[in-house]
């Protein structure tokens, strides 16, 4: 039986040169060395397509190996004649028949030495057919059947979240709407407007939420077009503020296409699928949804095609953003 701490047991790559290094000390010693197998047939064009597994002293020291080809044969079964007996063999065999499994491979087969025999038997392996030589050594061929892996639970999917309608006619609605959206976000969201000005996104509330996205980790994004940020630069705007201390997550650009520039409408879209689309951006008229994915998915397009062929505004610079 293996020995607790004794040794482990990794899967390793032939084209890794520490790997191979390790792999061929064991398997020159043992078969080069030891059983006088011409170096020439030890190493053949399998190495490089195959799985291979290593055992390792508690000191690092290579002392044992084995490999499986992509069709299922395990072959260069080799442990050092002083880890023999130790249960080195057993694990390698092991991992080997792991990595079958998750392969999806139906059977294994192996050219088993005639006194390695009783040890692949152990191990569910049959014999077939008559003995035969192999760089001049008895071998035989045996087989093996193999369960399936088991399949992994998967978690069911999410519940589908429960849309909220959005809709506004006055300043006050709109403001409460976009707050909605924004609270719904979890790490990024794409505004498309003609004016950046202080209506919207100065509210205190709505800037509690810019906030919370900018430095929600991973993934935090918000990005802006806007045509014209005369009043803002020249008034003060909080959003520029915030984009000043976080001018890696908060982006602003301006259109310069004469069609990007006639677009009147504006419309913002959140990571979660949601929106709030204005049809005039000067208008207080808005619709949307928490989450609508397949009118979310037609803006974000229409959002990335404009986004790509933008620039960045130059008076921003001086600003740091």
């Amino acid at each position: 039986m293996p020995i607790d701490g004794d040794f482990h047991v990794e899967v390793c790559s032939w084209l890794n040169a520490a790997d191979r290094d390790a792999l061929q000390a064991v398997r020159e010693t043992v078969f080069v060395l030891e059983q006088h197998v011409p170096p020439e047939l030890e190493r053949d064009d399998e190495d490089p397509r195959s799985v291979h597994v290593l055992a390792r002293a508690r000191d690092g020291t290579p002392v044992g190996t084995g490999r499986i080809t992509p069709d299922g044969r395990i072959g260069r079964m080799a442990v050092l004649h002083d880890w023999r007996g130790r249960g080195v063999g057993t694990i390698l065999l092991t991992r080997l028949l792991d990595e079958a499994r998750a392969r999806r491979l139906a059977t294994v087969v192996l050219h088993a030495q005639h006194s390695a025999i009783p040890f692949y038997a152990r191990h569910g392996f049959a014999a077939e057919g008559a003995e035969f030589e192999e760089a001049g050594i008895t071998h035989v061929v045996m087989r093996r059947a193999l369960d399936p892996a088991d399949e992994p639970e998967r978690p069911a999917p999410p519940p589908k979240p429960e849309p909220v309608v959005l809709r506004a006619t006055t300043r006050e609605e709109l403001i409460d709407v976009t707050r909605q959206l924004m609270e719904s976000a979890r790490h990024s969201m794409c505004v498309l407007v003609r004016e950046l000005h202080p209506m919207l996104l100065n509210d205190t509330a709505c800037l509690v939420e810019l906030r919370r996205l900018a430095i929600s980790g991973r993934g935090a994004s918000i990005r802006i077009l806007a045509q014209d940020l005369t009043r803002a630069l020249q008034e003060g705007s909080r959003v520029l503020e915030l984009a000043q201390r976080l001018s890696s997550v908060i982006e602003l650009r301006r259109p310069v296409e004469d069609d990007d520039l006639a677009y009147r409408s504006a419309f913002m879209c959140v990571d979660t699928g949601g929106y709030l689309f204005r049809p005039q951006e000067n208008e207080m008229a808005a619709m949307g949804s928490t989450w609508a994915p397949g009118r979310h998915a037609e803006l974000m397009r229409l959002f990335e095609e404009i986004w790509a062929r933008s620039e960045s505004w130059p008076e921003l610079r001086a600003l740091g953003i």
